[in-house]
């Protein structure tokens, strides 16, 4: 009696991984990223784009989700943009996931 159960599960495996190098979805940046907090102004900073920022001297350091939670905006259009989700191979977003690789919001 031929056994299909372990053919038809690694032709699955092969099939699911090669759908992650093919599928796009939209990565956005994790809750975790570090972003500057503008106290004064009540907005946020992408490190990217802090030397162009226009400052006090109320500043902090946060997360993405403190900023969100403090219902803080961006500072600039510059910020907009470094935060803005962008598509990705489902290969990437897993390695990133997996600290396997360097993610755009890793500054």
């Amino acid at each position: 009696m031929k056994r299909k159960g372990p053919v038809l599960a690694i032709a699955i495996l092969v099939i699911a991984i090669l759908c992650t190098l093919f599928i796009n979805v939209q990565a956005a940046p994790p809750d975790d990223t570090r972003v500057v907090i503008e106290k004064t102004h009540k907005t946020y900073i992408a490190p990217v784009c802090f030397e162009q920022a226009e400052t006090t001297n109320n500043l902090a350091e946060a997360t993405y989700a403190q900023a969100k939670e403090l219902q803080f905006k961006a500072e600039s259009s510059c910020t907009e943009e470094a935060m803005k989700p962008h598509s990705e191979k489902l290969i990437t977003v897993i390695a990133h996931k997996l600290g396997l690789a360097n993610s755009k919001w890793d500054w």
